[in-house]
């Protein structure tokens, strides 16, 4: 849901970098209509409570199972990492990370496809 100042993480694992853009951008139809991406249905999350300048998304080389050096580099992660490393204990490797800021995921799917919600937290 929309939440000013929230911010929504998911990890996952994927292959190659350019395959996280195919996977959470949005895509239009030939009438120039917005058409939800595969995340967005994998997760069930309505393209309408979010906007796409607000998600961030990354694919690194190696896995970790560190927040901090997942969310490294992310915005706010002044603010982000504090907040969720003593809350959060990933018990697998990730090596991609996606964020959407201003938005508040409600836990209703925690795992689809190559990706796992994590949590959501105040980055204000």
């Amino acid at each position: 849901m929309e939440k000013q100042g929230w911010v929504s993480i998911w990890l996952g694992n994927i292959k190659e970098e350019d395959s996280i853009g195919e996977y959470v951008d949005l895509m239009y139809d030939e009438d120039g209509e917005s058409v939800p991406s595969k995340f967005f249905i994998d997760f069930n999350i309505d393209m309408d409570e979010t906007d796409e300048d607000t998600i961030e998304k990354a694919v690194y080389k190696n896995s970790s199972s560190d927040i901090s050096t997942l969310l490294d580099e992310c915005s706010y992660e002044e603010i982000i990492i504090p907040k969720i490393k003593k809350n959060i204990d990933l018990n697998k490797s990730y090596n991609a990370v996606i964020l959407i800021y201003n938005f508040e995921y409600i836990k209703e799917i925690t795992s689809a496809g190559a990706f796992d919600f994590i949590t959501a937290t105040n980055y204000e």
